[in-house]
């Protein structure tokens, strides 16, 4: 664990610096203006095609795969070349390369002008940034309220994986399966045909790239196609025409033909600039891929919206189409250059799929709890299943009601799930509430209207149950399991540790980790403070990694002390998990002046888990170590 220290002389330094820079911002924003146009004018000097694919290839370096983790520095001139702003970089690029035509076809950039693009848009990020962390304190907000929205802009702005593949995809199956037949009336495929598209168009751009693992890919793509069609229909047509096998697959995936070698796979440079458009082309490999690329694809000069309003032109949090369609088409072929992207935006892309079809069934059958299959109901009862997964000789229940008397009113509130054991009682709430894209650009209203609505009313139905069980001689719960009404009694005696537990479906990345802001914006109650707030998707790693109720115990004992302490800096619940199976809890007592760090600490879990994902021998499951 790193410290360091920030003296009052240094805090001091600080503010001047920020108050400085806010009676300059006009000037600033003049100059991020200027910066942006000049970016906007070189992209569209050349064809977008191989600016984006510049772009693209750079993220292709920096994204690590099998090849270049088993190989390391060996791979040469292949080695990852890491660069943790290039995605979001491209994802610019793209909504400004969209929101106009493409008026220079042909024109092909040097490698000087592609530097110079990525060199400007990486400026106009930082300095975008920069501009959002001196906006003024909300209006009737506070520097609370300040922070909870550069918070979320920063999140915004810098791309954050919400879970691990092997997750996303679980939770992705589970929540729209059911409603196949739903998506498949209205769209003729089905969400994991969608699914199974979007995260096969990584494999198609690698598919080409010249070292092994391309060829690797390449050579996937070959026998799925030999498969389909049979070796012996293969070797009739070898017999009957003489055409070489692998010319009979590049017929149909021209994207991968050689034309100096037409008996080989086409093996790509990302050095050739001449190259992008045939790396990042696309090919839609099935029926259903053809009709999924269609809805996901989007022209140039299509995405004019991100030129609005014209004093924002193009800046990075305006409203852009590419999320939900970030495949670009041209002359009727289909690029994907920004790797990730699709992935990313699943979710996204399949429940507006739904909700275009039909605005109503989305918000009465896909929402809400009227339908058993809902999003909604299947979050609560995913969590469930991820707490007795992870606990399983704790006794977990669904859905109590119970019997209050509040402000002189009888009432009958509902607890999500209870856990019950030998000493430990988890009280859990689940909230489905998403942010949208006007909360992400950080619309404080709206923003903390749904942070409210969601961690704030999760925590404050914990702290209900509790005391519900505290004040009450006999505390009892009823709740219905497979139709039938039980009453669960609930033995005070046995009970010595409470654990509150508020589990949310959106990832509020470091909003929700940082109770200390919540208290002070008034978001959270301060005799809340003491509740786990954790999003659906590190739930589900938790439940992977946690062996014991003990060590979850533990953990929970050492969490909740971080939620008191004003000296520590941490911004993701995975790097808290790292820090405590490093055995570094607890924490050294407060020193005035001096900040600990807990960042960083989660790379053996995303290792264990990128590893997994692929199937591929790789580091064991982090355990828990005593110091």
């Amino acid at each position: 664990m790193q410290t360091f220290t920030l003296s009052e002389e240094d805090k001091a330094q600080l503010r001047h610096v920020m108050e400085q820079a806010r009676t300059q911002r006009e000037r600033f924003l003049d100059s991020l203006r200027s910066e942006l146009d000049d970016a906007i004018t070189l992209i569209d000097k050349f064809d977008k095609k191989y600016v984006l694919g510049g772009l693209g290839a750079r993220l292709l370096r920096a994204t690590p795969n099998i090849y270049t983790e088993m190989v390391g520095d060996a791979a040469g001139d292949d080695a990852l070349k890491p660069d943790d702003t290039i995605e979001v970089i491209l994802e610019h690029a793209i909504s400004i390369a969209t929101a106009s035509p493409n008026a220079n076809k042909g024109v092909l950039p040097t490698k000087g002008d592609l530097e110079a693009i990525y060199e400007k848009l990486a400026k106009v990020k930082s300095n975008f940034g920069f501009y959002e962390l001196t906006a003024d304190a909300p209006k009737d907000g506070g520097e609370s309220d300040h922070w909870i929205r550069t918070m979320m802009v920063q999140s915004t702005m810098n791309v954050r994986g919400e879970g691990y593949q092997r997750h996303m995809k679980e939770v992705f199956m589970e929540v729209f399966q059911p409603f196949d037949g739903f998506v498949s009336q209205y769209y003729g495929f089905t969400a994991g045909d969608l699914y199974d598209a979007i995260a096969g168009l990584d494999d198609l751009v690698y598919s080409k790239v010249g070292n092994p693992f391309g060829f690797v890919k390449a050579h996937d793509r070959f026998r799925k196609w030999s498969d389909k069609v049979g070796k012996e229909e293969i070797g009739r047509v070898m017999d009957r025409v003489g055409t070489h096998f692998i010319r009979q697959f590049t017929e149909v995936n021209p994207d991968l033909y050689d034309e100096e070698a037409p008996d080989q796979f086409v093996a790509q440079s990302l050095d050739r600039i001449a190259s992008y458009p045939t790396i990042f082309w696309v090919i839609p490999q099935t029926d259903k891929d053809k009709l999924i690329y269609k809805r996901l694809a989007l022209g140039f000069g299509c995405n004019s919206n991100f030129f609005e309003p014209a004093k924002f032109k193009g800046f990075p949090m305006n409203s852009s189409e590419v999320k939900l369609r970030p495949l670009i088409e041209e002359d009727g072929k289909y690029y994907h250059f920004s790797t990730n992207m699709g992935y990313r935006n699943v979710f996204k892309i399949a429940e507006h799929l739904i909700q275009e079809a039909d605005a109503t069934f989305h918000q009465q059958s896909f929402r809400g709890n009227s339908n058993l299959s809902s999003k909604d109901n299947y979050i609560e009862a995913k969590v469930r299943s991820q707490f007795q997964k992870m606990l399983p000789s704790v006794a977990f229940y669904s859905s109590l009601e119970y019997e209050i008397e509040e402000d002189g009113f009888s009432k009958r509130p509902e607890l999500d799930v209870l856990g019950v054991s030998d000493g430990d009682v988890y009280i859990i709430e689940v909230k489905a509430g998403e942010l949208n894209e006007k909360h992400r650009r950080g619309a404080v209203m709206g923003l903390k209207d749904r942070i409210a609505e969601t961690i704030g009313e999760g925590a404050s139905q914990c702290h209900r149950a509790l005391k519900f069980i505290i004040d009450s001689s006999n505390p009892t719960f009823e709740y219905v399991e497979k139709g039938v009404r039980h009453t669960l009694a609930f033995d005070k005696t046995k009970a010595i540790r409470f654990h509150k537990i508020c589990v949310t479906f959106e990832h509020f990345s470091s909003i929700a980790i940082n109770v200390e802001q919540l208290v002070e914006s008034h978001l959270l109650s301060e005799s809340y403070r003491e509740t786990w707030l954790l999003s659906l998707y590190d739930l589900m790693v938790f439940a992977d990694i946690i062996e014991s109720e003990g060590d979850l115990r533990d953990y929970l004992q050492h969490r909740m002390a971080l939620n008191t302490r004003k000296d520590a800096l941490f911004f993701d619940e995975i790097d808290i998990l790292g820090f405590f199976l490093k055995g570094n809890f607890p924490l050294p007592d407060a020193v005035d002046g001096e900040v600990s760090q807990i960042i960083g600490f989660k790379e053996d879990i995303d290792k264990y888990f990128d590893t997994v994902t692929v199937g591929f021998p790789g580091p064991p499951k982090p355990v828990r170590t005593q110091k």
